[in-house]
């Protein structure tokens, strides 16, 4: 198993509520995802599978520095590069509330791995288990409580993306969104995702929502997160 020493709060299992919804096929501990800390060498595609083949985007932007911030409470993955000014905010289906009324994702600052041509951390098509659809599993540095990577962001599980507190804390999103960030991310190694509880502030003090254009932060200014992690 490979682990990356960062550290982060995360919600006990046993706190954490059932998902709302009745097709929702994930089990598990409620801390990412098990399987992959049970069999960190078995292979997460398996070349059987009847899962539908996705075609690769061929319209994607050249990015230079993309970043991502993903809001537990805005429900959101804002994904940009203030070097070209590209971005796009996405609905999310984020870990289910606790007992405290908090998600059980984890928060912090994290990255993705450091070596894109490692298929443990840049899953293209991930089938195993089956209910990942085929499609992409990007990986998080972020750490379940036994110091396992466990979380990513990856397809919506279940038949549509549920926007709300549904997963076993990793970030859910649409197929189509998260095919198009993989396939931006695959270029750059260790990109910077932050996961906050706030809701995320542009640079012009406004709500980041799906269905707005933020005000992005300079390449050269430092980007105020939430409260829940600081800064960078």
């Amino acid at each position: 198993m490979k682990y990356f020493a960062l550290a982060f709060a995360v919600s006990l299992a046993a706190c954490a509520e059932a998902p709302a919804t009745g097709d929702d096929p994930e089990e598990g501990s409620f801390e990412g995802v098990d399987y992959d800390q049970e069999n960190p060498d078995s292979p997460l595609f398996d070349e059987k599978s009847d899962a539908p083949r996705y075609a690769i985007p061929t319209d994607l932007p050249q990015l230079v520095a993309p970043e991502v911030i993903v809001s537990l409470d805005g429900l959101t993955v804002h994904f940009f590069d203030r070097a070209t000014g590209f971005q796009a905010v996405y609905p999310a289906g984020v870990g289910v509330k606790n007992r405290n009324v908090k998600s059980i994702t984890p928060t912090g600052h994290f990255a993705t791995g450091d070596n894109t041509a490692d298929p443990w951390w840049y899953v293209a098509r991930r089938t195993v288990p089956d209910y990942f659809g085929g499609f992409p599993f990007l990986r998080l540095t972020a750490r379940n409580s036994d110091g396992a990577n466990t979380y990513a962001l990856h397809g919506p599980i279940t038949a549509n993306l549920i926007r709300g507190y549904v997963s076993h804390g990793c970030v859910r999103m649409r197929s189509d969104d998260v095919i198009r960030v993989f396939w931006m991310v695959k270029q750059h190694a260790t990109m910077p995702v932050t996961i906050q509880k706030e809701v995320e502030l542009d640079a012009a003090g406004q709500r980041v929502d799906v269905g707005r254009t933020p005000t992005l932060w300079a390449p050269d200014v430092t980007i105020t997160y939430g409260a829940s992690v600081g800064p960078r």
